[in-house]
Parts: structure tokens; C-alpha cells; sequence
């Protein structure tokens, strides 16, 4: 359904950061599984999944050394970087109004469950859904990826033992839940390609 609006979009964020692009087809697969484990209807697994590929598709407008540089980001660094869900709901809704759904999952990726996170400051269930699933599936597959910030990566467990600590302040209890049952089962592995 969505595929003709966002596989330019896809093609354009793997020619601009390729390891941006790995990162989200990972953070894509666990987005559906998650999705199906919750009880979503079809149609909204299949947005989940485009929402994981796209979730940093605003980062198309961070500059190319910011997302390559090794170490640290200086604070101002940091305040560009974190423009990019934003900046990537924006580029959703430029092409049509009715994907206002897919845009505000992208948007609300990096708010957390209490209220720290960015770039509006949402809590619990003031964030839409398809936003707190896709923030699930994006802090796992990044802390089992070495990046460019970060040399080293998390084993499966470790990564894992992150995501479930962190249901109570970071993340929906609920998806975690589900998160827990796929990883129990096997089927989020984080060396998997998509």
C-alpha cells in the first residue's frame, strides 16, 4: 500500500548514510514482528514496518560528517542530530497529508515512556502507538550495531536486559511484553538481516 509514496525515500537514505539504511530495514523487521505480536490488523503492521525503515529518513538533512564522525558529538552536534525525527515527519507529510499516521510514528521515535525524550517531551500514552513500538525496535538493533559513535556493540543479552529494564521509564510495558515473548521465542536475533 505504502510502497509507492516511501521506496524513493528508502533508496535515498541508503545512497546518503548505507549504515543508516542497514540500521532501519533491522529496526523495519522487528517493528512488524512487533506488530503482529500485538494484534495489529494488516494494514497497520505494514505502516509499523514503513515507519521502521523511515524513522531516520530525516536525517537526509544532518549533515553527512555528523553521522560519520567518530565519538562523541559536541552538544550543538547533538541538538542537530536530534532535529532529525522531525525533520523526517516533515519530509512524510510533504508528500501527502494522508500519511499523517506514518509521520507521527516518525516523529515520536525517540519520546519515552516517562517523558524524556525528544522532540516534544511525550509520556505513556500521549505517544502515538507506531512511535512507541518503532522506539523498541530502534534502541535494540542500535545498541547490537557498532556505530560510528561507538566502536563496540551489546550482545543480544545485554541489549535485550536494556530494553526490559528499561519498561518502566523508557519504554510502553506492553511492548516490551511483546518484545520479550518474540525474543524468547527466538525470532529477534540481533545479528539477523532483514
Amino acid at each position: 500500500m505504502y510502497s509507492r509514496s516511501f521506496s524513493e525515500l528508502d533508496s535515498a537514505q541508503a545512497v546518503y548514510h548505507s549504515d543508516t539504511a542497514e540500521h532501519s530495514t533491522r529496526v523495519s523487521r522487528i517493528c512488524g514482528l512487533l506488530g503482529v505480536t500485538l494484534g495489529l490488523q494488516d494494514g497497520d503492521v505494514e505502516a509499523v514496518q514503513w515507519i521502521g525503515i523511515l524513522h531516520d529518513v530525516g536525517k537526509l538533512e544532518v549533515p553527512l560528517e555528523l553521522l560519520r564522525k567518530p565519538g562523541p558529538l559536541s552538544p550543538a552536534e547533538w541538538e542537530q542530530v536530534k532535529k532529525h525525527p522531525g525533520a523526517g515527519s516533515d519530509i512524510v507529510l510533504a508528500i501527502s497529508p494522508t500519511l499523517a499516521p506514518i509521520a507521527s510514528g516518525i516523529r515520536a521515535h525517540h519520546e519515552r515512556w516517562d517523558g524524556s525524550g525528544y522532540p516534544d517531551g511525550l509520556a505513556a500514552y500521549s505517544i502515538p502507538l507506531f512511535g512507541r513500538i518503532a522506539a523498541v525496535a530502534d534502541v535494540f538493533d542500535a545498541l547490537t550495531h557498532r556505530r560510528e559513535y561507538r566502536q563496540t556493540s551489546f550482545s543480544h543479552r545485554e541489549a535485550s536486559a536494556f530494553v526490559l529494564d528499561g519498561s518502566a521509564r523508557a519504554f510502553d510495558p506492553e511492548i516490551v511484553r511483546a518484545f520479550a515473548d518474540l525474543d524468547r521465542r527466538g525470532l529477534v536475533q540481533a545479528d539477523q538481516e532483514a
